[in-house]
């Protein structure tokens, strides 16, 4: 590394930097280090004129092609998961680091949850939980001020937290640059070397705070185009439940007695939603369906657990059916749809018509 700085007449981190962007190819030994081979140096050498300005120069502009590049392959990133895997993939490769984590911030919680987490070869690390950003000062510094911060093991300044979590980890250096968008902090980019303490200089922290800009921006367009997508999904699925609704009410008026109501509305329930289970309850009556088993009376059956195990949500709506009141309860599964809530009233209300005029038949 140093003879090749010296034969280039630049310093040493600046050779880390062009082999990072690709301008001079390297070789690595078991332990991490550099290995040039000679007639490479020469030949750049060659090209940037053997002197330090004209290195410098060349040096700015493969910089500046280095963050277009970066900018085009962040903005054609929609999805999320890839999104993530290319801001992580394109720093580690430019700040020549070991690890790079995408933390997301949220304001009203003031708390930091992991979103991704990649090592220099592309692979993706457990996430760890997430935490209160009152338990790192120095993190919540960074957000709040949108300033970057370089955490050195042997740092005798350092801030004590930081470089604690570093030492237990096995870890050298920490860079934190915040993510910024519309001029808020929406989260925080971690860039770690196992290998040595690092001095960024000026410029690799204007090119870091760059790309942190870009990838903000990146991260806000995958989102929206996610939640698009979802929405258009959901606006498709909520018609096939209208459908679905449609067609099984002919069910509930062909019901005699409250015990095949209920049965049928708690079996209409769990097709309409996609419920794992429902119970209908009416007249000191119940009875369940299962949504993959198909219905099954249970006189006096149990309820859904209210703690929600197995990530199920419980839902619930009651309707005035003349001497009473009819009330249906779901646990559902999955990706909560927006109008399910309206939905199962809707049911709810067709069950307590159906029930109705069945006691007016009975007077």
């Amino acid at each position: 590394m140093q003879r090749a700085a010296l034969r280039l007449g630049v310093a040493p981190h600046t050779v880390r930097r062009w082999t990072a962007a690709g301008l001079l190819p390297c070789t690595r030994t078991p332990g991490g280090h550099r290995r040039f081979n000679q007639d490479d140096v020469d030949a750049l050498a060659l090209q940037l004129g053997g002197t330090s300005q004209t290195a410098a120069r060349r040096a700015r502009e493969r910089e500046l092609d280095t963050l277009l590049e970066t900018s085009l392959a962040l903005v054609s990133r929609l999805e999320v998961t890839e999104l993530l895997r290319e801001i992580a993939a394109r720093l580690t490769r430019l700040m020549d680091c070991t690890f790079c984590g995408i933390s997301a911030l949220d304001e009203r919680t003031q708390t930091v949850t992991m979103l991704a987490d990649y090592d220099d070869t592309g692979r993706r690390l457990p996430d760890m939980a997430p935490y209160r950003l009152d338990r790192y000062p120095l993190t919540r510094r960074v957000l709040e001020e949108q300033v970057t911060a370089v955490v050195n093991v042997g740092d005798p300044a350092a801030d004590p937290d930081e470089a604690r979590e570093l030492r237990r980890e096995g870890d050298r250096s920490l860079l934190m640059v915040p993510l910024v968008y519309a001029g808020r902090s929406i989260g925080l980019l971690e860039l770690i070397d196992r290998a040595r303490e690092r001095r960024y200089s000026r410029r690799e922290l204007r090119i870091c705070t760059a790309v942190a800009g870009q990838a903000a921006v990146a991260l806000r367009n995958a989102e929206s185009f996610t939640a698009a997508r979802q929405a258009a999904r959901d606006v498709d699925d909520l018609r096939a439940r209208l459908e679905t609704a449609g067609t099984g009410l002919d069910a509930l008026a062909e019901a005699t007695g409250l015990d095949e109501l209920l049965l049928a509305a708690a079996g209409l329930a769990c097709a309409v939603l996609g419920a794992a289970s429902c119970v209908a309850a009416a007249g000191g009556r119940t009875a369940g369906a299962l949504g993959t088993a198909g219905p099954a009376a249970a006189e006096g059956g149990a309820r859904p657990t209210p703690d929600g195990r197995d990530g199920a949500r419980l839902l619930g709506a009651t309707a005035g059916s003349g001497d009473g009141e009819l009330r249906l309860t779901v646990a559902v599964t999955g990706h909560a749809l927006a109008g399910e809530q309206p939905l199962l009233g809707l049911l709810a209300a067709a069950a307590a018509g159906h029930l109705q005029r069945q006691q007016r038949a009975r007077r």
